[in-house]
């Protein structure tokens, strides 16, 4: 793997010494940045993660009513070895893990957003930086809860990195791993399905059925009797479908939802107030408006993959759309993964990440003809990525900011910024 170092194609230009010095100042930065992983204690990482893979380790019921772990039993089950590792020990694998996978993810997006637009040595490093602004804060947030969100970025962007090389069967088995631990990267399968990528999609769906069901074949079946993948449609999505259900109920506070539906019933049943200087979230006794927020997301998606198969244009292998390898994919996957926040039940702060992509693929243009647009659809983000860290901007400014969909509206932002790019690109390549 080579370092997160912006660089002209000719990598001879660049001293080795310089290269070392440089990507001694990068791992040392990680090593800062994720420095609260090795420090907190009662993180999100002991109190749910090693909690219920014990739990499942025992044959319990790890979706029990009132259980907080409410995802598949992938990552419970990767999480049993820790429980059998000293506390210290135990912290600093997983912080380990942790920066490599922060590596893995910057590293995997630079490199699939040099396709977009090959910047030259000294103004790859401007780029660089931006996209950087643009989502490190998120990041940090995930690091310092001890999440799963950053393994899951690196693991996304790997695979994404992996079909931009066509190597279809080890992208298509890194996302279908990812989608196992949370589902959203299943938004991938119809694409690669779109793009007539069988080898790939075939690959997704046997690397997510592997990780899901792995755990029921070692450790045998719950109580229950049923799967663990069963149990846990039928306790956490099939409740979604139902007439009453209102979208972006999730088991977390609804400001920290910055997801399409999340903001959506923030906004109908919550408003913001002052109380001795500081800002709260009150809920609203009436929940009168609620009912409103099905049909509107409802129209915002259609709207939105109308727009996205206008702009991707007509379906095919890649080979014929000259997709592998070229701006288009950095493109569609930049928007694949904005569409997986914007479309999750539930996208939390730590979850947005993985917007590295997309805002490497816009800072990238800044030198380019589309210079202008640029600068319009990543000027949301940067001052979200500064504004959104607490300790700068203060705690009236951060909740306020939640409250109003900050992340949101900067995942909206660099959605359109691509979206506009790939249209440009067909445009481009029905031209030639």
């Amino acid at each position: 793997m080579s370092t997160i170092i912006p660089t002209h194609s000719n990598h001879n230009t660049v001293p080795l010494k310089r290269r070392i010095v440089l990507f001694s100042i990068s791992m040392i930065l990680l090593i800062a940045a994720a420095s609260p992983i090795f420090l907190r204690t009662n993180s999100e990482f002991d109190l749910v993660f090693k909690t219920y893979a014990k739990l499942l380790l025992q044959g319990e019921d790890i979706y029990h009513e009132g259980s907080v772990f409410m995802y598949p039993p992938w990552m419970a089950f990767i999480c049993i070895p820790f429980n059998s590792l000293p506390q210290w020990l135990s912290r600093l694998s997983w912080g380990t893990i942790n920066i490599f996978f922060f590596y893995l993810a910057i590293d995997s997006a630079w490199k699939i957003s040099k396709s977009v637009f090959a910047s030259n040595e000294k103004f790859g490093w401007i780029a660089f930086i931006i996209g950087l602004i643009c989502a490190t804060t998120y990041f940090l947030n995930c690091l310092s809860h001890q999440q799963f969100d950053v393994i899951i970025a690196g693991t996304i962007l790997l695979g994404c990195l992996q079909l931009s090389k066509a190597k279809d069967i080890n992208g298509g088995i890194l996302l279908g791993v990812a989608a196992a631990c949370k589902l959203t990267p299943l938004l991938f399968l119809p694409y690669l399905i779109y793009r007539f990528r069988w080898k790939a999609t075939l690959a997704f769906a046997v690397g997510f059925l592997f990780c899901n069901f792995i755990p029921d074949l070692i450790l045998g079946l719950p109580p229950e009797g049923k799967p663990r993948p069963m149990i846990f449609v039928e306790r956490f999505l099939a409740p979604m479908t139902k007439p009453d259900f209102v979208p972006g109920t999730w088991g977390s506070e609804i400001i920290y939802n910055q997801s399409l539906a999340g903001t959506g019933k923030r906004f109908t049943q919550t408003h913001i107030e002052t109380k001795e200087g500081k800002y709260s979230v009150i809920i609203e006794p009436d929940n009168a408006q609620s009912p409103k927020v099905k049909p509107i997301l409802m129209g915002l998606v259609l709207f939105g993959t109308a727009m996205t198969l206008f702009c991707w244009g007509w379906p095919g292998n890649p080979r014929n759309l000259n997709t592998t390898g070229a701006p288009q994919f950095a493109l569609e996957a930049s928007m694949i993964l904005c569409a997986m926040l914007l479309l999750s039940p539930m996208s939390s702060k730590a979850h947005f990440g993985i917007l590295i992509l997309p805002a490497f693929c816009l800072a990238r243009m800044l030198e380019s003809k589309q210079k202008a647009l640029a600068i319009l659809f990543l000027a949301i983000p940067l001052m979200m990525g500064i504004l959104l860290n607490k300790d700068l901007s203060g705690a009236n400014i951060y909740t306020l900011l939640l409250w109003v969909a900050g992340v949101t509206w900067s995942t909206i932002s660099l959605f359109l910024g691509n979206a506009i790019l790939r249209f440009f690109a067909k445009q481009q390549q029905t031209n030639s």
